[in-house]
């Protein structure tokens, strides 16, 4: 009788399993640039598995600009997509994609463009006192490059 339980329940466990796949997502983190203040940019970048043909890449670049206690102010994001060959890479797809979780913080002038084998995002972030008044000014660019060996940068 305990045989059959145990197997009763080896079955059960078995058939309620949910297989979970996980995609293979490569990022990279750095800090590009400290502030005086304590705030820094942060810039990572990220390779997005394609299921289409061998030679396409796609990635996002994003750049954080994080305040002394590490909380993203604001982010741009640029995603692209790519073709190469080894001699060459071409961006097909550009877009970009902000994020401004601060209150005294705004993006504007948010587009994006590709040219060669890059991809751009480009937003003006501006910090304001408690009166509207702007106290400074950022203007971002995210670029993302694709080398002839399908390398993301």
């Amino acid at each position: 009788m305990k045989k059959i339980f145990a197997s009763f329940l080896t079955v059960l466990t078995l058939l309620g399993t949910t297989p979970v796949f996980a995609l293979n997502e490569e990022s990279n983190t750095q800090i590009v640039e400290r502030f005086e203040d304590g705030s820094y940019i942060e810039v990572t970048i990220e390779e997005i598995p394609t299921l289409t043909r061998s030679n396409t890449k796609k990635g996002n670049k994003t750049t954080y600009y994080k305040n002394t206690y590490d909380v993203i102010l604001w982010s741009v994001k640029t995603s692209g997509t790519f073709t190469y060959n080894g001699s060459t890479a071409k961006c097909t797809a550009a877009s970009v994609d902000t994020q401004c979780p601060a209150i005294n913080w705004k993006l504007s002038n948010i587009r994006s463009s590709k040219s060669g084998a890059s991809a751009y995002g480009y937003a003006t972030a501006k910090s304001y006192n408690g009166l509207g008044m702007v106290l400074q000014t950022i203007n971002e660019t995210v670029k993302l490059t694709c080398s002839p060996s399908g390398t993301l940068s």
